[in-house]
């Protein structure tokens, strides 16, 4: 078994955890790797049997599109204010760690989308793809499609487009539902609209068009990955690949998101 290990040298106790991890690795003969969040732009895609991350959703999400097979499993230890996708906390890790070099874990596989402008595929997403105009504080001009529905000429600040896992990010924050992430849907979320539209879910099965007729556009994609096009038609669809997470405690990943969310 060979592992990776990122973490964020800046998120307190995140170091020192790393290095307890690094032990703990040696101790049951695994082969491994340890890189700081910051340092690994160099060091390109990782290939590895699984990862471990030590930090906030947006080093989580990072690690995992820096993932050469996207479907690697990724046990994730939370040190940021969310950690909507982290199966423990920091004291719970050692704990995590063994049971997951023991073989008593359990995988779970959630959807992502795909996102492409006129026909290239830009990135799949993990928790969310936000749609607005790239000079910021204008608005954007769109029609949607998604089979005989047509809405045309929708005024809004943006859109966001959410899987399931990501339903609450961005999109619960603009009114959007939260959803049990081992659905297969499309969350679609507009952004203070002047157009009378509400947030809508879609089965995962259909494809999402979204023409832009007023820019330019930009598209961010779970806060990593930006396009800047001046105009287009974007696709959104259920992507091949499933965001596949380590889990070893008893709490469900819909319970903590929810619970966390609401403050619970």
């Amino acid at each position: 078994m060979y592992v990776i290990v990122v973490y964020r040298r800046d998120k307190v106790g995140a170091e020192s955890k790393a290095a307890e991890l690094r032990k703990i690795l040696q101790e049951h003969g695994c082969e491994y790797d340890l890189y700081e969040a910051e340092g690994m732009k160099g060091v390109g895609p990782l290939s590895c049997d699984f990862l471990i991350v030590l930090g906030g959703d947006g080093t989580i999400l990072s690690s995992i599109h820096s993932l050469e097979d996207p479907e690697t499993p990724v046990l994730a230890i939370s040190y940021g204010r969310g950690g909507y996708l982290a199966d423990v906390t920091p004291a719970e890790a050692d704990h995590a760690v063994k049971s997951l070099l023991v073989g008593n874990y359990k995988l779970d596989r959630f959807m992502r989308l795909d996102i492409s402008i006129d026909g290239e595929l830009v990135s799949d997403v993990v928790n969310e793809a936000y749609i607005s105009n790239s000079s910021p504080g204008k608005v954007v001009e769109f029609d949607l499609e998604v089979e005989r529905l047509r809405l045309q000429n929708i005024v809004a600040d943006g859109m966001v487009f959410s899987t399931p896992v990501g339903s609450t990010g961005y999109n619960t924050s603009l009114g959007g539902p939260l959803v049990d992430e081992e659905l297969e849907l499309i969350i679609a979320t507009p952004v203070a609209p002047i157009t009378n539209i509400r947030p809508m879910v879609f089965s995962a099965h259909r494809m999402i068009f979204m023409r832009g007729k007023r820019g330019p556009f930009c598209v961010v994609i779970d806060g990593l990955i930006r396009r800047e096009f001046e105009s287009g038609e974007i696709t959104v669809t259920k992507s091949r690949y499933s965001t596949v997470l380590v889990r070893t405690s008893g709490v469900s990943l819909l319970e903590k998101r929810i619970r966390r969310r609401l403050g619970l």
